[in-house]
């Protein structure tokens, strides 16, 4: 929506002053928590079945380690984008059921909500991350660096394009997509792989740097723009 268009439309809806606002406020029971442990309580309400694609990742890195050691870095980097995944559906979860309107008149804001929950996954892929990236390194002839973009770029790519995504598309249509997304991204990488070995050669690297520092400032731009959205029909007592 044009800014224009938003000044107008809150000009002609403008509420009334309220009245006797602070005394209303003070009757309010409010229960004190920190952001810790508001950071903590969000480790509930976040699906099992994203732990358990946490799980099976580990689970594959192992095996495939143990097993099949040249081929690691290629089935991971292929993986990775389901890991992005859980990141994208744990932000759109509120449009994909509906509830985002409710949610927003809730004690806690919905934009704390998801970035509490974007913090505990974040942190939970960069324990990931922090696994994975040595454990390719060490069976393919790449240093930590090449691995490390082998497979953050995949998974950036997946948030950007997801990101894009969600905030266009609301119901369980977003969901659908961000699978999609996550399925199209992993056989791409598996396609360049098999088509355009070349690419990940050492002399391409300087494409592959490129490339990660432009899907970041993209993330961030779009994590912006979801957060910004979030707070359009945003109601609270503030």
């Amino acid at each position: 929506m044009k800014p224009s268009l938003k000044r107008e439309l809150r000009k002609a809806f403008e509420a009334p002053a309220p009245t006797r606002k602070e005394e209303f406020l003070k009757k309010i029971p409010q229960t004190k928590i920190s952001n810790l442990s508001f950071v903590m309580a969000q480790f509930e309400y976040i699906p099992k079945y994203v732990w358990g694609i946490f799980s099976f990742t580990f689970g594959i890195a192992i095996v495939c380690g143990c097993f099949m050691e040249k081929d690691v870095l290629w089935i991971i980097s292929a993986l990775i984008p389901f890991i992005a995944l859980s990141i994208l559906t744990e932000n759109a979860r509120s449009n994909i059921y509906l509830m985002a309107e409710l949610e927003m008149a809730a004690r806690f804001s919905l934009k704390s909500v998801i970035l509490a929950r974007m913090e505990i996954l974040g942190v939970s892929h960069l324990l990931l991350l922090i696994f994975l990236i040595p454990l390719c390194a060490m069976y393919n002839i790449g240093t930590v660096f090449q691995v490390g973009l082998y497979i953050l770029v995949p998974y950036m790519l997946t948030v950007f394009i997801g990101l894009c995504a969600t905030r266009r598309i609301h119901g369980m249509e977003s969901m659908y997509v961000c699978m999609g997304i996550a399925v199209g991204v992993s056989a791409l990488n598996i396609f360049v792989r098999r088509i355009f070995p070349i690419i990940y050669e050492m002399e391409f690297m300087s494409i592959w740097i490129i490339g990660f520092v432009l899907l970041i400032v993209l993330v961030v731009k779009e994590m912006k723009k979801s957060i910004e959205q979030t707070e359009e029909l945003a109601w609270n007592l503030s």
